[in-house]
């Protein structure tokens, strides 16, 4: 791998774990953190396709199902972020580990597959760890099962992603493209459902929200989107997705760091962390010896 790819895909990576911390570091409720996150991320990187020429007009039918896909992708980040309000950063990121279960479970039916038990029982370790995290600290029980919410909605993103991907039609780019659309159209529908029914979101910013919404929608949306495209250019999706199993470990450091999270943190959370990262580690071990096995995988 050429170094200057080996840098773009562990700061991709990086930026990634960064997107947590934006639950905390602005004081907006979680769906107003993820509209403007939407709002400029999409603006960004409409630019740049604009720019380079690839913005392309596609089918009614590949146009509405982007659509659908960033709908969930809006419904995605705002129970990501409303997770990490009612908990921490820690325990948001933590809970996304249960994408992998999500999946397992899912995708057979959505695709009309046969169940992976291997897939089902890594999975279920991780969901283990969860499970004791969920048990053992009352404290954030609503912000863990909004947590699994979160990564449910990004299980089904993902694997409706694949299946319009499949389709041979649009490429990753436009995709994406028209999900920014999507998403933002969704989150206007729930602001405006929300006023319409008589409810209320606090819509008071401090200046210094401006600064991370602007850093939060640019560099660690549109940004790190057009780095994944340009590592997977180079390497494979295979080792793209080993990489990111990172993105949790930053993510926490970072808590840790800036916030002091780790006070927060009980002893029954190391012991779940434990589990989920060996269930990750067995994940890698499984899909390298699968490699090894299948050459063909590494242009997975």
């Amino acid at each position: 791998m050429e170094p200057q790819t080996f840098l773009k895909m562990h700061l991709a990576v990086l930026i990634g774990g960064v997107t947590g911390l934006f639950g905390r570091l602005v004081s907006l409720n979680a769906f107003w953190i993820v509209f403007f996150r939407i709002v400029l991320g999409g603006l960004t990187f409409c630019a740049y396709m604009l720019i380079t020429r690839r913005a392309r007009r596609y089918s009614l039918k590949i146009t509405l199902a982007a659509l659908g896909t960033g709908a969930l992708l809006a419904l995605h980040l705002s129970a990501f972020y409303a997770s990490i309000k009612l908990s921490n950063v820690s325990i948001g990121v933590i809970t996304i580990s249960a994408i992998s279960f999500f999946i397992a479970v899912l995708e057979p039916f959505i695709n009309h597959r046969r169940f992976s038990f291997s897939d089902i029982w890594l999975s279920l370790i991780a969901m283990a760890g969860l499970l004791f995290i969920f048990r053992f600290d009352t404290r954030y029980r609503l912000g863990i099962a909004v947590g699994f919410l979160s990564a449910m909605l990004s299980a089904l993103q993902g694997i409706f992603n694949k299946k319009v991907i499949a389709w041979n039609v649009i490429d990753s780019y436009n995709l994406l493209n028209w999900q920014f659309l999507g998403a933002f159209l969704t989150m206007c529908l729930i602001i405006g459902g929300v006023r319409l029914f008589g409810g209320y979101f606090d819509f008071s910013f401090r200046p210094l929200d401006f600064f991370w919404l602007f850093w939060a929608g640019t560099v660690c949306t549109a940004g790190m989107y057009l780095l994944q495209f340009q590592v997977l250019k180079k390497v494979s999706a295979f080792t793209l997705m080993l990489t990111y199993n990172l993105e949790p470990v930053y993510s926490i450091i970072f808590a840790m760091l800036i916030f002091n999270e780790n006070r927060e943190l009980n002893f029954s959370f190391y012991i779940g962390l434990l589990l989920i990262a060996l269930s990750v580690g067995l994940k890698t071990w499984k899909l390298r010896r699968a490699q090894r096995l299948d050459p063909g995988l590494r242009d997975a």
